[in-house]
């Protein structure tokens, strides 16, 4: 691509085939197009199929736990409520009904999400460079890498964030070339990625609020492709309308849902300042300490996360983002400001576990290491290696093999002049290279000829990507294994039953050896979710009442302690909470009276006996 789609946008432009399906059929027959078509797909493919047998087998606990709830039951999460994450849970949970239980639908569901990820980024380096088996390499570095694979193998809204805006991204890199390079016809054309760039920013502003940190980027990079786009009340008015839509029809889930009163809701979205306090994520308010404070400290922590994951590749990504400001200016402006403006939120938000929040960042750098590796495809020191590649790729076009190659290469190979059949020469064709093809304005008055482009594309491009992959590659049967000592790289999750186990031993049947009918569980987060999971979607045990920290600000019940006195004597009382704080089992234990209920699995709870000054 760089230009196959603009390219193919100006030659679909010039004909006139009868309808839709003609229109379909030219494009079909174009190698370019389905080319630039099926490498995304080839890397979020082979992405799929690594992630899959690490997929977490059942239900997790915490937020995992809790989307696996509320997707299945089209509920309302916890703020900022998820919206588009939850509606495509709850398709999922339909469609994918041949797989398994709810929970590993949800976890079956974040792999594919993740694959999508990958095509996206493939989509991004695609448009930038036009080297598609750097492209494919690019996505498979994001893939395997240790904090992306490791968030593709359980229920978590994050990478929907991130396959969301790899697509945003892609979607403005297409529309950037057809305003520069398409014709009147197909500029016009080249708008509706503009506005489904528009409808994807409404679904990814109604699944996670960090997306409104890449609003300046995205603003002042449309500005800088179109700057009379302000001027133009059409396109913009078309854009504002979707973005709206999108974002009104995801949000009317949280009243709709929690005023039927869905089986797992969240707070009050249902009323003006209920629905208010969870999108904004008012309970979370107090997270961003001193936003200005100590930068310099908070960069070097940032850096040195960015770079723990990249490795060796940071140095490139550096080199890359310098690349990217000369020969991509407008993408370094899209990218080098989403990831100031994230990273720079997060050195000072404190919540319990940011790593994931960290993925956007992650595939842009990745980008940028794409964008590095292109600059090296135009050095000219390239004659050796292409003598004896030239050769290989002629002999086997000769024997009439060599049409994958040209339509990897993105363009047909330049013919020489008298030859209409064999294999060509190096220099066979001096015929200057599309607008669109050229790495950066500077290679306009340096007459690039279609064959350059091609070398960069059919020869230097695949040696470019193995070299990328080949020192990484070890890591992949490493990330099979579950993290462990031995293991440290590990990310799989295909191991992790123990929540499952867990959940079936406290909701067993009392006659198995479950909770005593009527059980109160005053637990908190990570136990709550995981409960509710075998309660709301599996119906086990509707009788016990599991009392979370949300539950007791929902229905005003007080401290934990005064849950325990409301129904001690009456209900029987169990506590599973964190050992540490106010409310927490060492507390607990000085003022209660507790012993271990022992559970079919073989684990405990602690059964509250009595107050301990009533002894």
């Amino acid at each position: 691509m760089a230009g196959d789609v603009a390219a193919v946008g100006q030659s679909a432009s010039t004909r006139t085939p009868a309808g839709r399906f003609g229109i379909a059929a030219e494009w079909l027959r174009d190698p370019g197009l389905v080319a630039a078509v099926l490498t995304p797909l080839i890397g979020a493919a082979v992405s799929f199929w690594l992630f899959l047998p690490t997929v977490m087998p059942g239900v997790g606990s915490w937020d995992t736990a809790e989307f696996q709830t509320v997707g299945p039951l089209l509920g309302t999460a916890h703020p900022t409520g998820y919206a588009s994450y939850v509606v495509l849970g709850w398709v999922a949970s339909i469609v994918l009904q041949p797989f398994g239980d709810p929970a590993y639908r949800m976890n079956l569901l974040q792999a594919i999400i993740a694959a999508v990820a990958v095509a996206g980024t493939v989509g991004i380096v695609q448009a930038l460079t036009g080297l598609r088996f750097v492209a494919v390499a690019t996505g498979l570095l994001l893939a395997w890498s240790q904090l992306f694979w490791q968030f593709s193998t359980h229920a978590d809204p994050d990478m929907l964030h991130l396959a969301l805006v790899a697509l945003i991204f892609a979607m403005l890199l297409v529309w950037e070339r057809r305003r520069h390079f398409g014709d009147d016809a197909d500029v016009s054309r080249g708008d509706r990625w503009l506005i489904a760039a528009a409808v994807a920013y409404g679904v990814a502003w109604t699944n996670h609020s960090l997306v409104l940190l890449l609003a300046p980027a995205i603003g002042l990079f449309v500005l800088s492709v179109e700057p009379r786009i302000l001027v133009r009340g059409r396109i913009v008015g078309v854009c504002a309308g979707a973005f709206a839509l999108t974002t009104i029809g995801f949000y009317l889930e949280l009243p709709i849902r929690a005023a039927m009163h869905a089986p797992m809701v969240y707070g009050r979205p249902d009323t003006l300042l209920g629905f208010l306090s969870v999108i904004s994520g008012a309970q979370f308010g107090g997270g961003l300490v001193d936003p200005f404070g100590d930068l310099g400290t908070k960069s070097a922590e940032v850096i040195g996360k960015l770079s723990g994951w990249l490795g060796p590749f940071a140095y490139v990504a550096a080199a890359g983002l310098i690349v990217a400001i000369v020969r991509r200016p407008r993408y370094a402006l899209l990218s080098g400001l989403s990831v100031l403006a994230t990273c720079w939120f997060l050195a000072s938000y404190d919540t319990a576990d940011k790593d994931r929040y960290y993925l956007v960042p992650l595939m842009v750098a990745y980008t940028w290491v794409a964008i590095a590796v292109a600059e090296l495809a135009t050095f000219r020191g390239w004659s050796v290696v292409e003598a004896g590649a030239s050769s290989l790729v002629g002999a086997v076009a000769a024997r009439g093999r060599g049409a994958a190659t040209t339509a990897a290469a993105g363009i047909p190979r330049p013919e020489a002049a008298g030859a209409s059949d064999g294999p060509v020469a190096v220099e066979a064709s001096s015929e200057e290279a599309w607008p669109e093809d050229l790495w950066g304005r500077h290679e306009a008055s340096w007459h690039i000829s279609l064959d350059e482009i091609w070398r960069r594309r059919a020869i230097r491009a695949p040696l470019l990507a193995l070299l990328l992959l080949i020192p990484i590659v070890g890591v992949v049967p490493e990330r099979q294994f579950p993290p462990s000592p031995e293991h440290p790289d590990g990310v799989s999750q295909a191991n992790q039953t123990a929540n499952a186990t867990w959940l079936r031993g406290v909701l067993a049947s009392p006659e198995q050896g479950g909770l005593p009918a009527d059980s109160v569980v005053v637990s908190w987060w990570s136990v709550s979710t995981t409960l509710w999971y075998g309660q709301k979607v599996e119906g086990l045990r509707p009788d016990v009442f599991v009392v979370d920290d949300r539950t007791r600000l929902d229905q005003n019940l007080g401290q934990v302690s005064d849950v325990i006195r409301m129904y001690l004597g009456s209900r029987p009382v169990f506590v599973d909470r964190l050992g540490i704080g106010p409310d927490g089992m060492v507390a607990l234990s000085e003022t209660f009276a507790m012993t271990a209920f022992k559970l079919p699995d073989g684990s405990t709870i602690e059964q509250v006996i009595k107050p301990k000054e009533s002894q």
